[in-house]
C-alpha cells in the first residue's frame, strides 16, 4: 500500500495544534475511523507512550495498540499502530505559517497482514476515503480548539 498524504492549514497555533494531536488519545475526537483511544499512563505525550486503539473496518472493531516513536516539539509526531490485522505508521509534521496558524500534513504508511496483505491493492480507494474524513476531522476539531480559545 502507498503511503497516505493530506495536508491542512489551520488558524490554530502551532503550540496548540501540536500538543492536542501529539495526545494521541483525542484521535477519538477528530478521527471517525477511531471508536475509542485511550492513553495507558496518563503522563502526556512523550516518547513511548502507547494508546489502545479500537478502530472500525465496516462494522468489525479491531483493537490495536500505537506508540509514539519520535516526538520534536511543534515539529513531528511519529506513532506506529499494531493490531492482529493492520500495521500502521503515522507521522504528522507541523510548520508554521507566514501569515500564522499551522500547516499540518499526515502521513500514513497502512500495511495490511497475513492473508489480507493480498487484498491491499484493491482497498487503496477504501484507505484514501478513510484518509479524507480523517482530515476533515482534524480541520474540523483544530478549528474548533482555535475559535474556542478567540472567545
Amino acid at each position: 500500500m502507498p503511503k497516505l498524504v493530506r495536508t491542512l492549514t489551520t488558524d490554530t497555533p502551532i503550540e496548540q495544534a501540536f500538543a492536542y494531536l501529539a495526545d494521541f488519545s483525542n484521535n477519538q475526537e477528530w478521527d471517525p475511523g477511531t471508536e475509542s483511544a485511550v492513553a495507558r499512563t496518563g503522563d502526556g505525550p512523550h516518547v513511548g507512550q502507547t494508546y489502545d486503539l479500537v478502530v472500525m473496518w465496516g462494522d468489525r472493531k479491531l483493537p490495536m495498540v500505537y506508540e509514539i516513536t519520535e516526538l520534536q516539539p511543534n515539529k513531528l509526531i511519529t506513532i506506529v499502530g499494531d493490531g492482529s490485522t493492520t500495521h500502521a505508521v503515522d507521522t504528522i509534521t507541523f510548520a508554521t505559517l507566514p501569515e500564522g496558524g499551522t500547516e499540518v500534513t499526515y502521513i500514513a504508511d497502512i500495511r495490511l497482514k497475513g492473508f489480507l496483505r493480498a487484498a491491499e491493492p484493491f482497498l487503496g480507494g477504501k484507505f484514501k476515503e478513510l484518509m479524507d474524513h480523517g482530515k476533515a476531522g482534524m480541520m474540523s476539531a483544530l478549528d474548533r480548539l482555535s475559535s474556542s480559545d478567540s472567545n
